[in-house]
């Protein structure tokens, strides 16, 4: 059965790299929705990763291995 209630995950990721961390999200289909900041205060880099209880905490991990990578801060999780 299909989650209905999302929570945002809030995080900052170098702006080359949201197409990146957009795509590794997609490949694991369904586990969060991400998008960027349109508002003019946003932060360039700001995403929004759109979760359910059950894949926050798989969402949250993932960020956490990719800051291996390129800084990652989470904002609000």
């Amino acid at each position: 059965m299909m989650e209905l209630n999302t929570e945002r995950i809030v995080a900052e990721v170098p702006q080359k790299e949201i197409v990146y961390v957009d795509m590794i999200f997609k490949s694991f289909e369904g586990i969060a929705v991400l998008t960027v900041s349109k508002k003019k205060n946003g932060k360039p880099g700001e995403i929004y990763l759109d979760v359910t209880k059950g894949t926050k905490k798989l969402v949250l991990h993932i960020l956490k291995d990719l800051k291996s990578q390129f800084h990652v801060k989470i904002i609000k999780a």
